[in-house]
């Protein structure tokens, strides 16, 4: 037999913590919405795009005179390969795999979002969605005493002036993008501009945003801060490809890092009834995370061995946090039999709400909701056809134990969604973490988790030097910065630890090994070209800005 939940419990998720749906994501095709509704205002349009019609469309563009001297079919498949390598994102349809579609259009250029792919937004698990909102409160912040209009103005007039190089955005309800100057856009991003603009466009729509306040508000506030800042800073610096780039693995790597805190924050307020600094309303605590990054490269060492072990340590906690969300739905589902609990609901922050279901999460009558799921799951059990399996055998065991009747409906929870919950939520961390991107977090082999370990590129390490370099009130940057200030931010703001251990592996044989990654990481720096080891005293080591004369 199989357990069949009642619907309220039917669920792997609980958005108002994970403010993300927890599945697998692709950060690079997320950009294209987001900007999409930067320009237009938090508005997206329809998709008119038939995926399955790559044909058609790379028709169009020979046939718009867009490109000129592919006429044969030598031409025309050269063209194809550039087409399929720098600027579509080609897949199988569906599960069967019984042909191929066009997943998406690489960010090159603003006019990517005309495309209007992934032809389904909930692909992007409510990413472009809290993103633009985090983009939107960090404009606000800056403007004090304006209107929600002038910021959205703002924010629109930096994504164009910045990602929108070289073209112009026509007027609403479809905003457009029309090329203005050639000469601006590199020559990938003129052939994606060229490809999208034989893409049908609708006019814009309000979009449907199911986003959830985020329960750890100076994290959320603080990301925002990070990519607003990003734009500002080096929106005319960089080429278009690579701020997109850039932009993509700050947050990829912001959102992952929220994710561990979240989890982390969640566990800790069940645990002690205590908010934890995570859930404060306040200045951005540091980050209590430490993900200890390897740049040695030698695998088998001993840092080696602590960075896969971070990892594991993660994996593990992403196993545990289901069955601290399913205590918050649990908790959230009985409110209705608790006297006046639903209504204190009303005007809470989300931070509150959570606080709440865990000082109830012992009441009474949340003990009777769940033992009454419980005794209707065994009648339905013992009903079937198929009572003397071993589903049934679980059930009448847990209505028996000694353990609280929350805890037995808990179990049973993990009994039936546990595997895929774990597994949909390893997707997510290992898409968020950019284990196949050039700029993850994670390095390994995709199908041995145990060999997945934190050891960011040069791309990912470009990108978070970028971010630390920037002053306070983002609008200009730092020529240089004393290495222990450079390690000390990335561990304070993304959790990131090169020269220590992380604290449940310490010991003499640890710190040896962060010392020796601590070499290892000036020496990428070198490489790098911003770190000239003038002298052996540690503290007085300088680190440049990434961008050396260019910025």
């Amino acid at each position: 037999m199989t357990i069949t939940l009642p619907l309220p419990l039917r669920t792997y998720q609980y958005r108002p913590l994970t403010v993300f749906s927890l599945l697998d994501a692709d950060t690079d095709r997320v950009l294209p919405s987001l900007f999409e509704m930067c320009v237009k205002g938090g508005r997206s349009s329809r998709s008119r795009t038939d995926a399955r019609d790559y044909e058609g469309y790379r028709r169009a563009l020979l046939d718009s005179g867009g490109v000129t001297g592919f006429d044969d079919k030598r031409d025309q498949a050269l063209l194809d390969g550039w087409l399929r390598s720098c600027v579509v994102d080609m897949g199988a349809v569906g599960r069967a795999k019984t042909g191929e579609q066009m997943l998406a259009i690489a960010p090159l250029t603003l006019a990517a979002y005309r495309a209007g792919l992934p032809t389904k937004r909930d692909r992007h698990r409510g990413i472009d969605d809290v993103v633009y909102r985090l983009l939107l409160d960090a404009v606000s912040r800056d403007l004090p005493g304006t209107g929600s209009g002038a910021s959205t103005a703002t924010l629109r007039e930096l994504v164009t002036r910045t990602i929108g190089r070289g073209l112009g955005i026509g007027p609403g309800p479809t905003w457009e993008p029309r090329l203005e100057d050639p000469g601006k856009l590199d020559i990938g991003a003129l052939l994606a501009f060229r490809f999208v603009e034989g893409f049908a466009m609708s006019d814009a729509r309000e979009v449907d945003s199911s986003a959830p306040e985020s329960p750890l508000p100076g994290v959320s506030a603080a990301l925002g801060t990070t990519l607003l800042d990003h734009l500002r800073v080096y929106g005319d610096l960089l080429p278009v490809p690579a701020l997109m780039s850039s932009f993509a693995a700050l947050m990829a790597t912001g959102i992952f890092a929220f994710s561990l805190r979240a989890d982390a924050a969640a566990r800790e307020l069940l645990r002690t009834g205590e908010a934890p600094p995570d859930l404060s309303d306040g200045p951005t605590p540091a980050s209590p995370l430490e993900l200890y990054c390897d740049f040695t490269g030698d695998l088998g060492s001993e840092s080696d061995r602590m960075t896969r072990s971070c990892v594991a340590r993660d994996l593990d906690r992403v196993r545990l946090a289901f069955r601290d969300r399913m205590t918050f739905v649990v908790v959230e589902n009985a409110l209705p039999r608790i006297p006046g609990q639903a209504e204190r609901r009303v005007g809470m922050t989300a931070v509150e709400r959570l606080v709440q279901l865990a000082e109830l999460r012992d009441h009474r009558r949340v003990e009777s909701y769940a033992e009454a799921r419980l005794d209707d799951l065994v009648a339905e059990a013992q009903s079937s056809a198929d009572a003397t399996g071993p589903d049934l055998e679980l059930l009448l065991r847990l209505q028996s134990a000694e353990t609280s009747e929350l805890d037995k409906l808990l179990d049973v929870l993990e009994h039936v969604n546990e595997s895929k919950a774990v597994r949909n939520a390893a997707a997510w961390f290992k898409s968020l973490g950019g284990l196949e991107k050039s700029y993850g977090l994670l390095r390994g082999d995709v199908r041995n988790r145990r060999s997945w370990r934190y050891a960011p590129g040069d791309e990912l390490l470009t990108a978070l030097l970028l971010a630390i370099f920037v002053e306070p009130g983002g609008t200009a940057h730092r020529p240089a910065m004393p290495l222990r200030d450079v390690l000390d931010a990335l561990a304070h703001r993304f959790g990131i630890l090169i020269d220590r251990p992380p604290a449940f592996l310490d010991g003499a044989e640890a710190r040896e090994a962060a010392t020796a990654n601590r070499e290892a990481f000036t020496q990428r720096l070198q490489l790098l070209g911003c770190f000239d080891s003038l002298s052996d005293d540690f503290s007085v080591q300088i680190v440049r800005h990434p961008l050396g004369d260019q910025a």
